[in-house]
């Protein structure tokens, strides 16, 4: 029987295997030095506040050691303290889970105003948006003087509804907190402590040793005066400013 030749098949394109989209691993630990907690965000690749980051922020907060004296929010990822909030997250959203979304926003940045213990924001990388409100929420912040800082939501058609509206004119007064507000305009670290909105300036890469270190000063103080002038000072008002 005779046998037809066999056809040789044609090189062709190699087959692409389509990865799946993974949803982001949400990576925020506590790290315990004494008696001062670390709060580690590491969810690359800008630390975005969705909803599981935020929840976990919260729970990470609520959850430090009662001994805690001082509490210090760092980031892991180069270059980023925290991006803000999830854009993408917010533009598929129904406004229900919208409204439900800036609730907890509010729920966890007012958390870091009701805790007894001073808390330092260590900001080595861009901190915008909601990065920036969760930084304004921190009693003292530690910067690098060429990090950016900024509120760009009014550049993108959104309303920083976490708080920092009224945080940020808290800080800077009406002046420069409008400034900010209405243009989106960003400073950096070195022109964030000119102005009052970081308290202290660290060379990059020292930014969280820093922080760290001034918590360790103050974990080292009576921890009654302490909570009493963290709990008094948040609640004094700007007066006077422009």
């Amino acid at each position: 029987m005779a046998h037809r030749p066999r056809r040789r098949q044609r090189p062709g394109r190699p087959v692409r295997l389509r990865r799946e989209a993974r949803p982001p691993v949400h990576m925020i630990h506590v790290e315990q030095h004494g008696d001062v907690a670390q709060i580690v965000m590491d969810t690359p690749p800008v630390n975005a506040f969705d909803r599981p980051f935020l929840e976990r922020l919260g729970e990470a907060l609520a959850g430090v050691p009662a001994h805690t004296s001082a509490v210090v929010v760092s980031s892991a990822v180069p270059r980023i303290f925290a991006a803000g909030g999830d854009i993408p997250y917010m533009a598929r959203a129904d406004l229900d889970d919208q409204m439900s979304y800036v609730q907890l926003c509010q729920d966890v940045y007012g958390a870091f105003d009701h805790i007894a213990v001073p808390t330092i924001a260590a900001v080595d990388g861009a901190c915008l948006g909601g990065g920036l409100e969760l930084a304004l929420s921190c009693d003292i912040r530690v910067v690098s003087p060429d990090v950016r800082l900024g509120l760009p939501e009014a550049t993108l058609g959104i309303l920083a509804g976490g708080g920092a509206i009224h945080r940020i004119v808290r800080a800077l007064g009406q002046g420069p907190a409008r400034d900010m507000l209405l243009t989106g305009r960003r400073i950096t670290g070195a022109d964030a402590h000119a102005v009052g909105l970081a308290s202290r300036l660290a060379d990059p890469g020292t930014v969280t040793a820093a922080a760290l270190a001034v918590a360790a000063d103050i974990a080292a103080l009576d921890r009654d005066a302490v909570t009493t002038v963290t709990t008094t000072a948040r609640a004094v008002l700007p007066v006077g400013r422009p």
